[in-house]
């Protein structure tokens, strides 16, 4: 608790200041990222996202709602060999169902256009950072671009045979779906149904599977 307290403590202006202006830019974080102490994140508990959201007190990176954490991108914490959650799929089925959203414009395209990927080994130990984007990294977006519609169909396909859906992965083995749920007030957890069809008993989102994280370290 103490070490919680202290991060908080550090960050607080930063907040403050943050909160008075756009939000950071993917620039602006790198650069606070070469003079930030990272050694006072801890290795997350049950809350996985516990250590990207104390790095982002750290950064001065107010914890909101938004679906990008910067003016021009995301900033996403992982352990080198886990993989990378990504977004819910909740807030996603429409314009996946539909299929009227291209992948550039869909909630994955505009959450991971332009990313920072902060890495931490199994040891708690800062493993390093690299930031991707559509302009510098072409081949990674398109690989992307294929998994994500090939998910999409596999979705539209179990609502119109009125199906539930389980884990799937893109043809490229980097993007995936998979169930990622609390239980709910009353002690179950709440269904992904869209228009009437259940599509899982429990809500899913889309992971960044771990084999990427591996090989973003070691590029």
């Amino acid at each position: 608790m103490g070490c919680k307290r202290e991060i908080r403590g550090m960050a607080h202006t930063q907040i403050m200041v943050a909160k008075e202006r756009l939000k950071l830019t993917t620039a602006e974080v790198m650069d606070k990222m070469l003079r930030a102490d990272l050694s006072k994140l801890m290795i997350p508990g049950r809350n996985k996202g516990e250590r990207g959201q104390a790095l982002e007190l750290i950064l001065g990176i107010p914890n909101s709602s938004a679906l990008t954490d910067l003016e021009d991108g995301e900033l996403k914490t992982f352990t080198v060999g886990e993989s990378i959650a990504v977004t819910q799929m909740g807030h996603c089925l429409e314009e996946v169902i539909n299929g009227q959203v291209s992948f550039t414009d869909s909630k994955v395209g505009e959450k991971l256009r332009q990313t920072i990927y902060v890495a931490f080994n199994r040891a708690g130990q800062y493993a390093g950072s690299r930031l991707l984007s559509q302009e510098t990294d072409a081949e990674h977006y398109r690989v992307l671009e294929e998994d994500y519609h090939a998910i999409c169909d596999a979705l539209r396909r179990a609502y119109a045979n009125n199906m539930r859906i389980g884990t799937t992965n893109g043809p490229n083995n980097l993007l995936q779906i998979r169930t990622k749920a609390s239980k709910n007030t009353a002690g179950g957890y709440t269904p992904m149904v869209y228009k009437g069809v259940e599509l899982q008993n429990k809500g899913m989102a889309f992971y960044l599977k771990a084999d990427f994280g591996k090989k973003l370290v070691q590029k």
